[in-house]
Order: C-alpha cells, then sequence, then structure tokens
C-alpha cells in the first residue's frame, strides 16, 4: 500500500481576481517535479513487482510447486534452495496442508522483500522473502506466526481486538472503562522487543494487568504485540531496523485512536523498563503524546547506548565500544557484541537525556524499591537530575521490577496513582491513596 504522503493532491487555484471572460475558476495541480514523478513511478512499481511475487510464492507453496519456488532464485542461490531444501524447510516449520491467504510487500528503508500468508490446521504460517535488485529471491524462510491474546472483560472495562502498522498487520487490544466517558487512553509499552501485548519482560500479565487497573481507574489503554513477537523471522531476513520493528507500529497505533471512543485529545505514553526511557523521545516526536509520560522502573543511563546495553543485559564494555565505533564512523554493518553499529547508532539518538530539556508535557517517574533490574538507590536518584516542574517521582516499597508483591501479586496502587497524578492530583501527599515515598 502506497504512503499517503506520497499521493500528489489537486488542489484549486485560488488567485487574485482578474479581468477574464472564463465563468469559472481553473482547477489546477499541485507542482510536481520530474523527479518526484520518477520517484513516484519507480516506488509504486516496486510495490506491484514485489506483491505479486508474494502471490506468486503463496501459490506455489500452498500447492506444493517446490521446482518453482526454487525458479525463482539467483543462479548463485538456487544452489541452497533447491526444490528439495524448500520442501523440508517448510515442513520442519510445523506446517502440514495450508492455504494462501495473501500476499504483501516490503520496500522501505533498504528492504525488499515481502510476506505471503497461509492459513494451516493449527493457526497461520508465513514466508518470508528477500529480493536483490533484480527481483530475485535472496532468501525465503517459513514459521508459524504467533497469535494474539484474547480480549476479556469484567463489571468495570471492556476489550475489543484492535490491530496496527503495515500489513501484515500486529494484533493489540484496546481496554474501554465502562463507567467514564471520552477516557483519557494510554498506549502501554514494553521493556523488550519481543513482548507479546499482555507482557512486559518476565512478567507475562505485566500489561494485561496494568491496563486493567488503570481501566478500574478511569483510563482507557491500548496495548500490541511487538512485532518480532508475531513475525519470528522478521530480524533473520530483514535484519535489525528500528522502524520495521516497532516505530511503524506505535506511530500507527498512535494516529489510529482518534478512531475509537477515547478522549484522542489526552494521550498518555507509560513505558516498562528500556521501554519508559525511550518515551521521551516518542513524546517529542510525536505531539499528539501531550497526555503524559510514564516511566516504570526505568533505567537511567547518560546515553541511548547505554541504554540499550542495559535493556539488553550486556555489560557495559558493549556500549563503552558502541560509542567509540559511532565516534569513528565505523561501517554500520560491523557487529558489536552481536548487534549491528547501526542498531546501536538508532538507540544513541533515542538516549533520553537528547530530549529531556525538550519535553515540557507532565512526567511521572515511578520505581519499585525492590527492583533487582533496575537500581533504586542509583537509578531513581539519578532521575532526580531531571526533576523540573514537570516531573512528578514516587517510589514504592515492597514491590519489584514486575510490581508484584513478594507474594506474587501484582500492585494496583501504582494504576491508581498514575490515574490520580492524570486528574491533577498530589501523589506524594499523606492523604494519597497508596503509600510511597518522593
Amino acid at each position: 500500500m502506497i504512503s499517503a504522503g506520497l499521493v500528489l493532491m489537486l488542489a484549486c487555484g485560488c488567485a487574485g481576481r482578474t479581468e477574464s471572460n472564463t465563468a469559472s475558476q481553473t482547477i489546477t495541480a499541485v507542482p510536481v517535479s520530474p523527479r518526484e514523478k520518477e520517484e513516484t513511478a519507480v516506488l509504486m512499481t516496486k510495490y506491484g513487482t514485489l506483491t505479486s511475487l508474494a502471490g506468486t510464492i503463496g501459490k506455489a507453496v500452498g500447492e506444493g510447486k517446490w521446482e518453482e519456488v526454487s525458479s525463482l532464485f539467483s543462479a548463485a542461490g538456487k544452489k541452497h534452495h533447491s526444490a528439495k531444501d524448500l520442501k523440508n524447510a517448510f515442513e520442519e516449520s510445523g506446517a502440514g496442508s495450508v492455504s494462501f491467504l495473501d500476499g504483501y510487500p516490503v520496500s522501505a528503508s533498504g528492504l525488499s522483500g515481502g510476506y505471503a500468508l497461509f492459513e494451516g490446521e493449527d493457526g497461520i504460517y508465513e514466508a518470508v522473502f528477500a529480493v536483490d535488485e533484480n527481483y530475485a529471491l535472496t532468501d525465503l524462510q517459513f514459521a508459524r506466526r504467533n497469535t494474539g491474546a484474547e480480549p476479556e472483560s469484567s463489571d468495570l472495562w471492556e476489550e475489543t481486538s484492535i490491530s496496527a502498522g503495515n500489513a501484515p498487520k500486529v494484533q493489540g487490544i484496546l481496554t474501554l472503562p465502562k463507567e467514564t466517558e471520552d477516557a483519557p487512553v494510554a498506549v502501554l509499552l514494553p521493556e523488550e522487543m519481543d513482548d507479546a501485548m499482555n507482557e512486559s519482560g518476565s512478567n507475562t500479565d505485566f500489561r494485561k494487568d496494568l491496563a486493567h487497573g488503570l481501566a478500574e481507574n478511569g483510563i482507557a489503554s491500548v496495548r500490541f504485540d511487538m512485532r518480532c513477537h508475531e513475525d519470528p523471522l522478521l530480524l533473520s531476513v530483514f535484519g535489525w531496523d528500528f522502524e520495521k520493528m516497532i516505530g511503524q507500529d506505535f506511530a500507527s497505533i498512535v494516529h489510529s485512536l482518534e478512531n475509537y471512543p477515547v478522549n484522542a485529545s489526552k494521550i498518555l505514553y507509560i513505558g516498562h523498563g528500556a521501554g519508559g526511557a525511550l518515551g521521551y523521545a516518542a513524546v517529542y516526536h510525536h505531539f499528539e503524546l501531550d497526555g503524559g509520560l510514564v516511566l516504570l522502573n526505568s533505567p537511567y543511563t547518560e546515553d541511548g547506548a547505554h541504554l540499550f546495553q542495559r535493556g539488553a543485559w550486556l555489560e557495559e564494555e558493549a556500549a563503552k565500544e558502541a560509542l567509540k565505533a559511532i565516534g569513528e564512523e565505523g561501517d554500520p554493518d560491523q557487529l558489536v557484541y552481536g548487534y549491528p553499529l547501526s542498531w546501536w547508532e538508532k538507540w544513541q539518538s533515542l538516549g533520553a537525556l537528547n530530549y529531556t530539556r525538550h519535553v515540557s508535557i507532565p512526567i511521572l517517574i515511578l520505581q519499585a524499591e525492590e527492583d533487582g533490574a533496575v537500581y533504586f538507590k542509583k537509578d531513581y536518584e539519578d532521575w532526580k537530575s531531571q526533576k523540573g516542574s514537570n516531573v512528578t517521582m514516587k517510589s514504592y516499597p515492597n514491590i519489584g521490577h514486575d510490581l508484584k508483591t513478594k507474594e506474587g501479586v501484582f500492585d494496583d496502587s501504582v494504576a491508581k496513582d498514575i490515574a490520580a497524578w492524570q486528574r491533577g492530583e498530589n501523589i506524594n501527599s499523606k492523604t494519597a491513596a497508596s503509600g510511597g515515598k518522593r
């Protein structure tokens, strides 16, 4: 699907009045340079070719025509992708008899390829392919796509399924409080790039529990599968691309909220762990997120490279080596502790301290005092260095990184405080609903 930003719209000519025998105004077109016309035509041709190729692959795989699939590779590629090799790879994915559903192109950020989706007896399977400049296949892999969680409901809230991003879309859930009309809405981000919509890190129900707690206190929310969760082949075929992995899906969610029964003029970003620290860049680049920024158990780092290093549980030497390579303008494809330098550069650009002085919306920084992943005595104290008049901070005794008590129960006092803070209440007053420290 061609981006709307690439469509050239017609506009009415509104020049000043002149003497003319023409009774009506002339409709004129927005000026388009020859280069823009050429680039648009090339892009449309590329999308059309990739879409057609996805359909060809999908039909051939669905009918078991493996020789036909193998013929789509370059001469060199056929040596490692014979009909037998492809058939074995397909069977190893767990797929049996399948029917072709649809094909989708991928052409962005230097990526060229696409998807063919199939319906199998036990779920949806995918064939993900990459091509060279001549549209010959360079890679083709098969896997079962992970399915999304099911919506739930209670006396206080109800949930519906939503989707986001470019096709094939990722799945999400919208949680709506039943007793609050025109509720503010939060976008819930996890701490890891492959978390399912209910998860964040090691807590498989973190975002679900938080969504329900927020709804019970009058705040709607959306949570969605990270693309690396639904699409297990994304990294192996298309590599480490931040926009493909999260940026496009996040933007799609934010821009679609006006279509749901929520107050899209009050959108909050709520992120856990490293996903919280990324919120500074998110609200800076998305002006729609003016309802507030909430960081839950987020590490404090001086730069984005260290943020990724801590989020990925790498030793500090990894961030130091990455920063050195960035400073030397190294090869973007070179690996630093297993990750391409381009990935480190992207995280470096998203480091929270690049944006703290530019973000003036209300900010809430919350920290569990028994957190073993983010260090209360250091990280929380360091975040105080960013505490301007728009920043509120609070810590909670007796709960850990996953917001659970020692008994393993999700502590909903955090959700209560977020809702009270969003309403403009002082959550650090003695009469606040939950305990905690400034």
